[in-house]
């Protein structure tokens, strides 16, 4: 009989070991051990767990309230388990673990994420009764042998980097006001207050100033575009927002082109992007710039145990 243990992470030994498993058994790991512990402080109801076998890490689990105001109880979870220890009830253990946080939240399910290169995962979710409620279609850019892109903004409009720029961060909020509504999915993102926003949006590890693209006319912010720093030589597209005045005039693939830049002169291999399905305009702009589609990410709701 094996001996195994659910602890609640509450210091930075027990979160290393939550992240240490995400980053082996996740599809793209975990970013960095700063940025969950920024996410640990910001995120509303937030707790997370880490499964042990034998006293050895080999699952791990988070679970939260959901962003914005309304909308559906749905918590937002997460469940990891290595490899060679899937298919032993492991990973239902810690789904229990996160129903009984939610329900003491007052949600009424979670909420999870997985690949479609993840069948394991979409069969455990089928099983339980857990139904699609949003697909989005990953990208992959290779860097290596891609020639530096010219970035010329469109006329009128420069572009700076965030860098030692708070003063522009009020302007990049308007923006955000405007592009995150936008966005073609059923239940849009709630951009939140400006505090919420910068949280969220901008003061994350991962986003740091130097790779946050600013579209300016004049002093106006009139776009802007965010790289997050992964790990493994990759990083990942954040958003690329731009008001509705602005937009057909191509500073969306300015900026694009801006970020690919960016990340070459940074030294990353990879750039990945992540679409909603019904984004014809951003897709159409990502595979004209050579992106490649990678296995898509499916956001799955269903009842707690």
């Amino acid at each position: 009989m094996h001996r195994i243990s659910i602890e609640t992470v509450q210091d930075d030994t027990s979160l290393r070991a939550w992240a240490e498993v995400v980053d082996a058994a996740d599809v793209w790991g975990v970013t960095s051990f700063e940025d969950i512990r920024y996410l640990r402080e910001v995120q509303a109801g937030r707790v997370d767990y880490v499964l042990r076998l034998e006293g050895v890490p080999v699952g791990a689990a988070f679970v939260r309230q959901p962003g914005g105001d309304g909308g559906t109880p749905c918590a937002v979870a997460g469940i990891w388990v290595l490899g060679e220890h899937r298919r032993h009830g492991l990973g239902t253990r810690l789904h229990r673990a996160l129903s009984a946080h939610a329900r003491g939240l007052g949600m009424e399910g979670l909420e999870f994420e997985a690949y479609e290169s993840q069948e394991g995962a979409l069969r455990y979710l089928g099983n339980r009764g857990y139904k699609e409620v949003a697909r989005h279609v990953e990208l992959v850019l290779e860097l290596d042998g891609l020639p530096m892109p010219e970035v010329c903004p469109p006329p009128g409009i420069t572009f700076t980097t965030r860098e030692g720029r708070d003063d522009l961060l009020p302007g990049m909020y308007q923006v955000a006001l405007e592009a995150i509504p936008d966005m073609p999915v059923d239940e849009a993102d709630e951009v939140g207050t400006f505090e919420e926003w910068r949280a969220s949006d901008i003061d994350r590890p991962i986003h740091t100033p130097d790779l946050t693209f600013v579209a300016l006319h004049g002093a106006e912010v009139v776009g802007y575009a965010v790289l997050q720093r992964a790990r493994r030589g990759v990083a990942f597209h954040s958003l690329t927002g731009v008001k509705r005045a602005w937009r057909g005039r191509g500073i969306a693939s300015a900026l694009k082109r801006a970020q690919i830049a960016g990340a070459k002169k940074a030294g990353f291999k990879r750039l990945v992007t992540e679409n909603v399905v019904g984004n014809a305009p951003i897709r159409h702009l990502n595979e004209v710039m050579g992106y490649r589609p990678l296995p898509g990410a499916i956001v799955f709701r269903g009842p707690l145990l």
